[in-house]
């Protein structure tokens, strides 16, 4: 940041959830007066990145890691009190976010579109059929 906050700019960024009036209130600013500086506070920069700093921590805080959820299915789907419905879903979705169930697939030689359209005109002809204006006749 580029200047640090005052005690008081410090809690209106931490009582800010939308309302600035509220927060500037819950700052300690005056009633009479914490609607303008509720609005002044916000034209401020340094105010605006500590508030989207600190919603940045709290939506971090509330999205599962990746290692959080594989860790939940795995619970789910060793717990014997659960349906096997719930526990296989579980299974199915751990499997999912391990790549479990992905095919390789490998391409041998890539080939321009007009390399294929001939070998499809070419399988065609062979078959007794004939091409004409895009379509077999």
């Amino acid at each position: 940041m580029g200047t640090q906050l005052s005690v008081k700019q410090q809690r209106f960024v931490q009582y800010y959830n939308g309302n600035a009036t509220m927060a500037a209130i819950e700052a300690g600013y005056s009633r009479k007066t914490a609607r303008s500086q509720g609005q002044r506070l916000l034209t401020n920069v340094d105010i605006l990145m500590a508030v989207k700093e600190r919603e940045k921590g709290m939506v971090m805080a509330k999205i599962a890691t990746r290692q959080e959820r594989q860790e939940f299915w795995t619970r789910i789907m060793q717990d014997g009190g659960i349906f096997m419905r719930e526990r296989l879903k579980a299974s199915e979705l751990l499997g999912k976010s391990e790549a479990d169930f992905t095919e390789k697939v490998a391409l041998s030689g890539v080939h321009s579109l007009a390399e294929r359209v001939k070998a499809a005109r070419e399988r065609v002809y062979r078959d007794g059929g004939q091409v004409k204006m895009g379509r077999v006749v």
